[in-house]
């Protein structure tokens, strides 16, 4: 369970995680050593997943959301393509989703011409595979990995 300190540290290291434990300790009023405690507890507990760094390439990359549906339903194909959705380097997220679409990929390529050798390679070959609809991204509106508390 997740106690207010615990909430206002993790509100702070989601923006920020390169903050002193002095500095944390000062906006939520606990000691250096105990903000330590804390944060080495929250990561063993899993709470804190990992820490990243988390980049910005600009115009030199594209970012596809991709809408994946299966010819039909096949624990078979569904364990198959989560296999090579993992594996492949392209994918930074890929969400298993209700409704008529069975996942949502975020993928990146260096430019268009890439990203099409990635979906002919990956996607276009996939016999269970009965679409794919590609939205390119233009621009970031907003983007966040922090989760509200």
């Amino acid at each position: 369970m997740l106690d207010s300190f615990d909430r206002a540290i993790l509100e702070i290291v989601q923006r920020d995680n390169q903050r002193t434990h002095a500095d944390i300790g000062r906006q939520v009023n606990l000691s250096p050593s105990s903000v330590r405690r804390r944060l080495a507890r929250l990561r063993k507990e899993g709470v804190i997943q990992a820490d990243v760094a988390l980049l910005s390439l600009g115009g030199e990359s594209i970012t596809a959301i991709v809408r994946v549906s299966f010819q039909q339903e096949s624990l078979e194909a569904n364990n198959a393509f989560k296999r090579r959705m993992q594996e492949s380097p392209e994918v930074s997220q890929c969400y298993a989703v209700s409704g008529e679409t069975d996942f949502i990929l975020v993928v990146h390529a260096a430019t268009l011409a890439d990203y099409e050798a990635w979906g002919e390679r990956t996607l276009m070959s996939d016999p269970a595979i009965r679409r794919y609809d590609t939205h390119i991204v233009w621009s970031r509106v907003k983007f966040s990995t922090a989760i509200p508390l």
